[in-house]
């Protein structure tokens, strides 16, 4: 009986630990379907300041995901649902830009879970520590790793080149069931154009 106890009490920390990982269901407080009044109202009491707005998005600029501040915010939406929200980092040069990443997937690790990691080479090229920029630099390497809730919502981070040629740090949250819908409503779209 003893023993039966100690099993569980040890166990108990294990159990904890696992569910206090938290379900993606949106970002900066904001749940995935909020309408885009309720989004641009959330973010300007967090100091963003919006700089561009249409029906299928905002976007807006000194904006902060914990510590880390967002060079870039774009909030999409479908039929005024909130389905997708993407961060745009930019560390402070290229050489910097592994390590950005890492403390960002690290910091989403802690709160998410362990995501799923994968660097992806062109055929022509393999992973070499000394050459990790330079191939980042030339398009060679993809960087990227995914949290994938049970739902099927998902977060991903990658490392990607900006309209500059610089590199960025990309982070997007999106809400499985309004993306699908989205996807469909553009092929019937597509369709119905020709």
């Amino acid at each position: 009986m003893k023993k039966t106890l100690l099993i569980a009490l040890l166990l108990i920390p294990f159990f904890g630990f696992s569910q206090t990982t938290k379900p993606i269901d949106g970002a900066l407080g904001i749940k995935f379907g909020s309408s885009k009044a309720v989004v641009i109202a959330a973010l300007k009491a967090r100091g963003g300041k919006l700089s561009m707005s249409n029906a299928h998005a905002v976007a807006f600029d000194d904006i902060s995901l914990g510590h880390k501040k967002a060079d870039l915010l774009i909030v999409k939406f479908l039929d005024d649902k909130l389905l997708e929200i993407d961060f745009t980092f930019k560390p402070q040069d290229d050489h910097h830009v592994i390590e950005y990443y890492n403390n960002l997937i690290a910091d989403i690790n802690n709160i998410y879970g362990k995501g799923e990691s994968t660097k992806k080479y062109a055929p022509t090229y393999s992973e070499s520590d000394e050459n990790q920029l330079n191939d980042l630099l030339v398009g060679a390497v993809e960087y990227t790793t995914l949290w994938q809730a049970a739902n099927n919502n998902s977060i991903q981070a990658a490392i990607e080149k900006g309209t500059n040629s610089d590199l960025n740090v990309t982070l997007s949250y999106q809400d499985y069931v309004l993306i699908n819908k989205a996807i469909e409503k553009q092929k019937s779209k597509d369709k119905s154009d020709y």
